[in-house]
């Protein structure tokens, strides 16, 4: 066979090496690590989840010391700050620019959380529905988390929040939640999966999704322990947080 031959039927025939298809990633996270109730389930429980996961603690909570070692501790868990805003700060909310007393706020709260946790691997806000929606003071804060060299994740409490953007903008691997697992309203095992199925499904359409969830509803636990395999099986990647900030 001549070459210009060769190359004429290399160009007919179609592929037979396909490019293999992207598995759906999906990101757990689980906020208020830590927080525990009366029904809470032990942390010993979460931790023996086999799943990939990532948990968020809250900094200044009285169990902060004990769980965030815990979890970076867990080859298949990532640590996270779970950084809170309002209303637990008392903020200005300036329109224009930064109020200098916020950003003075935000920064102690952030050197604070960094000692209490030291070997968080990203960030994320806890609540915080009217800070996240405030651009100079996001400005501001991204400005102070770039040098940590965290990733930041928003919690998108808000439909308006621009913490995201502003993360972006900051040159910080961010990315942003989908779907919420729980509410305080409602927490049952059929929400739970009605919601991470809702993320399995972003996923398979746009090839990632983060789905937040609460440590302290039995429910969610029972729900993550019976889906995460199923879905597993049916070839989604379940992935840390750092794999989905971009």
């Amino acid at each position: 066979m001549n070459r210009y031959l060769f190359a004429v039927l290399l160009v007919a025939t179609p592929a037979v090496f396909a490019a293999e298809p992207v598995s759906p990633k999906v990101a757990i996270v689980i906020d208020d690590f830590g927080l525990n109730y009366k029904k809470t389930p032990p942390d010993e429980e979460w931790m023996a989840l086999p799943g990939v996961m990532t948990f968020a603690v809250m900094p200044e909570s009285p169990r902060t010391k004990k769980v965030a070692p815990l979890v970076s501790a867990a080859a298949s868990k990532e640590l996270i700050i779970h950084y809170p805003f309002d209303p637990f700060q008392s903020l200005a909310l300036a329109k224009d620019a930064a109020d200098p007393e916020d950003a003075v706020k935000t920064l102690k709260l952030l050197e604070k959380a960094m000692k209490q946790i030291p070997n968080a691997k990203g960030l994320n806000n806890h609540r915080s529905y009217k800070a996240t929606k405030n651009r100079p003071l996001m400005r501001a804060f991204m400005s102070q988390l770039k040098p940590t060299g965290l990733y930041f994740i928003d919690s998108k409490v808000s439909e308006k929040s621009v913490a995201h953007a502003e993360a972006a903008a900051a040159g910080i691997p961010a990315a942003s939640n989908n779907v919420f697992l729980d509410t305080a309203e409602l927490h049952t095992q059929a929400f739970c999966a009605k919601m991470l199925r809702q993320a399995v499904a972003h996923a398979r359409k746009h090839g990632s999704a983060i789905a937040i969830g609460h440590h302290y509803f039995r429910s969610t636990y029972d729900c993550l322990k019976e889906e995460m395999p199923r879905y597993e099986k049916e070839g989604v990647v379940f992935v840390k947080g750092s794999a989905l900030a971009r």
